[in-house]
């Protein structure tokens, strides 16, 4: 019989020699009612979405045995969703800015964390506290400051430009996040510095190391943070409301918004927000082990 790699094992919420006494199987028997109940309550949302991007309209807010008599697998009401509005225009321009965005942010905050974690600059505990302190202001705060900045872009004397209506509105407030910064700097702090160290006695500047060596190790939080912001940006909707108002450069989320506004039956909606969840779908079950392998990395590294 062939002998299991470690890569095929289960894993278990205790070591596997813990599982063994009854205690902790009660445990995580328990754990596991909780996961499923949690897990189950959460779907129903997702479920109903579903079925109603699915029903006739008469037949939404009628009793559930009728729903379930007169449901039936039709994807009409998709067609339509993705006819009313130009739906390629706007998953093209929600593709272009979140993707664009989160190359940038990885960028941007993975150098300002290897910054701060191993060159350490003489008022790095000033900066980082700065950084930190802007989690702590609620986005809708600082909209109009923004708003009002993007609206006149300026160096004096040099140039001035408005920015509103423009794919740069939806791209450059983003792309600076405290919070990528700080987990990059978690991450980073526990790596040894010793082969950060021979690499410069062997004379590799600090680009090369942080490029050649810091970044291909970083691999796993690499992933789980471009898919994390990639979802936030393209599920956002605050933003782009308030800066865009040339249906061109509509993000999908203001096109739902757009389908609702004019007044479509609610299978139309539910169908377009169905459709706009599928590249998140797509992109948590290509990278579901890469994800995990980065979470549990980044919790557990010692």
């Amino acid at each position: 019989m062939a002998k299991k790699s470690s890569s095929d094992e289960v894993r278990y919420l205790f070591p596997f020699y813990e599982m063994k006494q009854s205690r902790v199987r009660i445990i995580y028997n328990i754990w596991g009612v909780f996961v499923y109940s949690f897990a189950i309550l959460i779907s129903i949302p997702f479920v109903w979405m579903l079925i109603t991007a699915m029903l006739p309209i008469n037949y939404i807010f009628s009793p559930l045995d009728e729903v379930i008599k007169n449901f039936k697998l039709n994807f009409e009401y998709f067609k339509k969703a993705w006819e009313i509005v130009p739906f390629s225009l706007y998953f093209f321009n929600s593709f272009f800015v979140s993707i664009l965005v989160v190359f940038v942010q990885i960028i941007i905050s993975s150098m300002a964390a290897y910054s701060l974690s191993k060159l350490k600059p003489s008022i790095y505990h000033i900066v980082l506290i700065l950084f930190l302190s802007t989690v702590l202001i609620p986005f809708e705060t600082i909209a109009i400051p923004l708003y009002l900045t993007l609206k006149d872009f300026s160096l004096p004397g040099i140039f001035s430009i408005n920015l509103i209506n423009t794919y740069w509105a939806l791209i450059l407030p983003p792309i600076a996040n405290a919070v990528n910064i700080f987990i990059f700097k978690s991450f980073f702090d526990k790596l040894p510095n010793d082969f950060l160290e021979s690499a410069r006695v062997d004379g590799c500047s600090e680009i090369r190391i942080f490029y050649n060596i810091v970044l291909p190790i970083s691999k796993p939080i690499i992933v789980v943070l471009s898919i994390i912001n990639f979802v936030n940006i393209w599920n956002s909707f605050f933003w782009p409301l308030i800066v865009t108002n040339d249906p061109q450069i509509f993000t999908l989320m203001l096109g739902i918004y757009k389908i609702i506004e004019d007044g479509q039956p609610w299978n139309i909606v539910m169908s377009a927000v169905t459709i706009s969840m599928i590249p998140n779908i797509i992109l948590f079950i290509v990278f579901q082990r890469q994800i995990m392998k980065g979470i549990v990395f980044t919790t557990l590294q010692e």
